[in-house]
């Protein structure tokens, strides 16, 4: 059995200032992005809300819109539980075309394109994010990629400009099964500085 220490192999001292050179490197490259374009959202339905808010008096969703998925923060204002219905929700594209969308739960599964319900408690929180089921790839066990919602990695990301995406989702509130659509619009398209 080899041991490492003193005398065997190379010095921890060594091995230690390569690690942190490595680390280094690493978060250099971190602020290095394939994407040279962010875009900015507003939520035009089912109310117009800049904070891409929407409170009905019964629960208050918050939606935060990145490069690859809707992150969802939903609060129960009820004495009931609310339940999200995955397996009957849509992301529906800048394009029209709706596509099969999953939680957080379900997405990163063998069995993401059968959904499942997510149930929030008399009071409760959720965060989740949701994302077209599409846009998963497995690439190995326990390794996945997930695509972008839009093109933003050149000059075709400013043709997004004006266009309107969003998700249905089926909610149930009191007891009671309904569809909220959710549209947003991307109200600008930005460039994105990187210094190499």
């Amino acid at each position: 059995m080899k041991r490492f220490g003193k005398g065997n192999g190379a010095p921890w001292g060594v091995l230690a200032l390569v690690a942190i050179m490595l680390g280094g490197l690493a978060s250099g490259c971190a602020d290095l992005s394939p994407y040279r374009y962010t875009q900015t959202y507003t939520l035009m339905e089912p109310s117009v809300s800049m904070a891409k808010n929407y409170d009905d008096g019964k629960f208050l969703i918050r939606f935060h819109v990145e490069e690859k998925r809707i992150f969802i923060r939903m609060e129960n204002h009820t004495s009931a539980p609310l339940a999200i219905d995955w397996e009957k929700a849509a992301y529906v594209h800048i394009d029209g075309a709706r596509h099969k969308v999953a939680g957080v739960d379900f997405l990163f599964t063998d069995n993401r394109s059968k959904g499942g319900i997510t149930t929030i408690g008399p009071g409760g929180v959720l965060n989740d994010f949701a994302a077209p089921v599409k846009n998963v790839e497995k690439l190995e066990p326990w390794t996945w990629a997930l695509s972008p919602l839009f093109p933003l990695q050149d000059r075709q990301a400013l043709a997004n400009k004006g266009k309107i995406f969003g998700l249905d989702l089926p909610i149930q509130v009191e007891g009671e099964w309904k569809v909220y659509r959710f549209r947003f619009q991307i109200t600008n398209v930005i460039p994105i500085h990187q210094s190499v």
